[in-house]
């Protein structure tokens, strides 16, 4: 009896000082507290058989209560870990120390889980952090060209300029925000505005409206607000109208009046043309050189038109001469070059020196005569690198395309083709067009030029993979691209480039694979001389006039320097390339090249137009309804059956890229496309200070159906 009254005083003592107590040990048994439960270990295991008392935590009902509470909180805290009792029930020799280990690997296994780990997802979180990272610096930077000023002296007298600071804030950017934002203009965006529509299709105004203009219609001064401009025509007039020896005067015409205003220290001028000027504004005073009189037209000198090789910082100097034919400007264009390459010491200023003649009354500064384009001196092109090529420098006299071959290419342009004034800022809208345009799309492109913007997007999408498809499978490179203007010039640049480009990605052969198999064909076996058609050709067979191309093939050299000059100076080059290659060119006007085919097939069109806008012809093809019974066709001859005014020759586009210089005529084009029964719809809008200080926007739209 008394060993039972023992047992039970001890027992309860334990029990009651488990309430005070988190832990008490005895010999070697644990009996735990652990808030809201306990378990007793040991001798004292299993059910516990106490009093019952109201409320009592130790009560029956009360344990079950706590042990409840503490599952559901242990099965939402710890989904995956041992439940407690369980584990310390089954293991007699478990310590306090070990589950606190425990707990500290639990934690630590955690937080490793929620650390980020380099997979994908984690990859694209840092691309995206980057992408933010640069978005905020072109933020940055956008709002220092704007705020800005250009600090020209000669604002005010000059022509040039409208507005010395706050570049952006013109009359044409003004009206441009108002023709986006207007209600006839908003109803036609893709889906981003399709939520403020009712279902009347009338539109209704919200507080948000104005955040959501400024997102969609952009203003972006893409370049420098001083030293863009890279090309620059100027007037040129006598400085006494008694004496040849004083020289001239060049620079632009005062307003409303043709009188010549110097402009020696342009703000705006790259550094080159105003050394330029002062070079040339000096060698006409030492050779007497005479400046054209408009009022009794007489004189040589009328204009000079100067264009930088940004590669080289060089200029492509072309003098405009009062004359008719090249022989009339002699002896004073001779005296003229030889004093200009005399002033340039070093051989670092001037790149070329050509000459144009013009006799024409009018105030045209070129004539539309091709013939009456003269070299002097110097290379025959000024090449720029292609947007989205590296940037390696390259020697000043070397023009090798197959050296070029990795740099990505280069654009070359004579002196009669057409290019922008600012590159800097026109290669950012090049890289806008080529992100609107869908990989593996089939481009054309009209008003072309010598096909920077086509090009440009050929590189982009074909010189990470080569033409080659994707991981995912996603064919990247552009499928075709077919270029057309009417300038003849713009065939012989346009062949240059793409001469110039990797291979893999324009699908051509090099000049050196062309020239052997045009040789193999043409010598027979003797395969060089000029008389090869067999074993006697001038070459022979192993002779002296003969080498040895890659391909095994002999090859007089004299051919190889006719190939070579001849595809320099552009005169194998026909008006049009050969339609089966996967770039291609058309000298024609857009009308003519639409009717030639040329947008057949075509996903993606891209419009370049002078200011005047579209041609009639082009607004009225791109605003004809899709017709779902035409056949697919990427060649005129296959639906030639069909008469013509049933085809359309832009049934296959479904992107536009509107690239604009005048916004009256794309505000006037815009209406007409939108409102057609086409189906375009305005993607998106941004607005370029291509030229910063003058009142003057380019504008890109980008329309889909």
């Amino acid at each position: 009896m008394s060993k039972a009254v023992t047992v039970a005083v001890i027992a309860l003592s334990i029990c009651y000082s488990i309430i005070d107590d988190k832990s008490v040990h005895l010999g070697g048994d644990s009996v735990v507290n652990n808030g809201s439960r306990f378990v007793v270990s040991g001798f004292i295991s299993g059910s516990l058989i106490l009093p019952k008392k109201k409320n009592s935590p130790l009560s029956s009902s009360g344990l079950q209560r706590r042990r409840r509470r503490w599952e559901e909180h242990d099965s939402r805290s710890r989904p995956t870990s041992t439940s407690l009792d369980t584990t310390r029930r089954g293991d007699n020799n478990f310590s306090y120390q070990q589950q606190a280990r425990r707990d500290e690997n639990d934690q630590s296994s955690q937080q490793q889980r929620r650390r980020p780990q380099p997979t994908r997802d984690y990859d694209d979180n840092i691309s995206n952090v980057k992408q933010q990272q640069q978005q905020q610096q072109n933020k940055i930077e956008q709002n220092e060209r704007q705020t800005s000023s250009i600090d020209c002296p000669h604002f005010g007298t000059c022509p040039g300029c409208v507005r010395m600071e706050d570049v952006a804030n013109i009359d044409i950017v003004n009206s441009a925000k108002m023709f986006f934002a207007s209600s006839s203009i908003r109803k036609y965006r893709t889906s981003s505005s399709s939520s403020k529509y009712n279902n009347n299709n009338n539109y209704y105004f919200n507080d948000d409206d104005d955040d959501d203009e400024e997102d969609f219609f952009k203003i972006v001064v893409p370049s420098p607000i001083t030293q863009w401009r890279t090309q620059a025509k100027l007037a040129i007039a006598p400085k006494n109208t008694w004496s040849r020896s004083s020289g001239c005067i060049i620079g632009l015409y005062q307003r409303n009046s043709h009188d010549v205003l110097p402009i020696p220290e342009c703000k705006v001028h790259h550094p080159s043309i105003n050394a330029a000027i002062e070079l040339l504004t000096k060698a006409t005073q030492n050779v007497r050189t005479s400046a054209y009189n408009e009022n009794t037209g007489e004189g040589l000198l009328r204009h000079a038109q100067l264009r930088v090789d940004t590669i080289t910082n060089k200029v492509c100097l072309t003098l405009v001469m009062n004359a008719e034919r090249y022989k009339d400007t002699q002896p004073q264009l001779s005296y003229l070059a030889k004093e200009l390459r005399r002033l340039d010491v070093n051989n670092t200023l001037f790149h070329s020196i050509w000459c144009h003649c013009n006799d024409s009354k009018g105030n045209a500064i070129f004539s539309r005569d091709v013939t009456r384009w003269h070299p002097v001196d110097g290379l025959p092109y000024v090449r720029e690198r292609i947007p989205g090529s590296s940037s390696n420098d390259d020697d000043d006299d070397d023009d090798d395309d197959d050296d070029d071959e990795d740099n990505g290419g280069y654009l070359y342009f004579a002196p009669h083709v057409f290019r922008q004034a600012n590159l800097d800022g026109f290669a950012t809208i090049a890289r806008e067009v080529c992100k609107a345009i869908p990989p593996g799309s089939k481009v054309c492109e009209l008003y072309a030029g010598v096909g920077y913007l086509g090009l440009s997007a050929l590189l982009h999408h074909g010189k990470g993979n080569g033409g080659e498809e994707e991981v995912g499978g996603e064919q990247r490179a552009l499928g075709w691209l077919r270029c057309s203007d009417e300038n003849p010039e713009n065939v012989k640049c346009f062949e240059r480039s793409v001469n110039s480009m990797p291979s893999s990605i324009t699908g051509r052969e090099t000049r050196l694979s062309r020239f052997s198999s045009n040789n193999n064909s043409k010598g027979g076996r003797g395969g060089g001389g000029r008389g090869g058609r067999g074993r006697g050709g001038r070459g022979g067979r192993g002779g002296r006039g003969g080498c040895t191309t890659d391909s095994g093939d002999m090859s007089s050299i004299k051919d190889l320097m006719d190939s070579m000059l001849s595809s320099e100076n552009g005169s194998d080059i026909m008006p049009e390339t050969n339609p089966t290659d996967r770039v291609t060119y058309l000298q024609a006007n857009a009308a003519l090249a639409l009717y030639r085919g040329q947008a057949l097939g075509a996903d993606v069109l891209i419009v370049d137009p002078p200011r005047k806008g579209l041609d009639e012809v082009v607004l009225q093809q791109l605003c004809q309804k899709i017709n779902g019974k035409q056949l697919y066709a990427e060649k005129p001859t296959l639906i030639a059956h069909l008469p013509r005014h049933t085809i359309n020759w832009t049934n296959d586009v479904r992107t536009l890229i509107y690239v604009s210089c005048g916004f009256d005529a794309l505000a006037r084009d815009l209406d007409g496309l939108l409102t057609s029964n086409a189906g375009w719809k305005l993607d998106s809008a941004t607005g370029y200070v291509l030229f910063p200080g003058s009142n003057h926007v380019e504008t890109v739209v980008v329309l889909r159906r």
